[in-house]
């Protein structure tokens, strides 16, 4: 009988030690995985709550549009600059509120790696190989495509 006892207090502390990393582990995911997500929603709901007509908008598929009109869920978005293009889309489907960079910038040229323009990886450093100095002689490229 105390043999019997005994087993079974062992059997129930073992459950309850499981239970516990069970707890712990779902405990983890919660504070790891869950709240931030939430928090994550929360914010872009209340960015999409706070949309007004004349904001600029960048949609999730990359277009950025300029909110016209707002119709219960729907946003009419002007597109493009001769304003004609007016589309309806869902408030769900706005990623932020941001104006597009439409500033053009130059390539600083000392910033381009120069290309080589024969075949192979080539340097001014290290001229011509062998194989090159035969192609400009004969006047051909390497090319897969080219008819014999």
């Amino acid at each position: 009988m105390f043999i019997l006892s005994s087993g079974t207090t062992a059997a129930s502390g073992s459950l309850w030690g499981m239970l516990g990393i069970y707890a712990i582990f779902a405990l983890v995911l919660y504070f790891l995985l869950i709240r931030p997500q939430r928090k994550q929603q929360k914010e872009q709901q209340k960015m999409q709550d706070s949309l007004k007509t004349g904001d600029w908008v960048l949609l999730n598929n990359g277009m950025y549009g300029k909110v016209v009109n707002i119709v219960n869920e729907c946003l009419i978005i002007e597109f493009g600059t001769n304003k004609s293009v007016m589309i309806p889309v869902l408030r769900s489907q706005i990623a932020g509120i941001s104006e597009p960079d439409l500033t053009e910038r130059k390539v600083d040229e000392a910033a381009v790696e120069p290309t080589n323009s024969v075949v192979g990886d080539d340097t001014i450093e290290d001229d011509l190989d062998a194989y090159d100095k035969k192609i400009l002689e004969k006047g051909e490229k390497k090319g897969f495509f080219k008819k014999k």
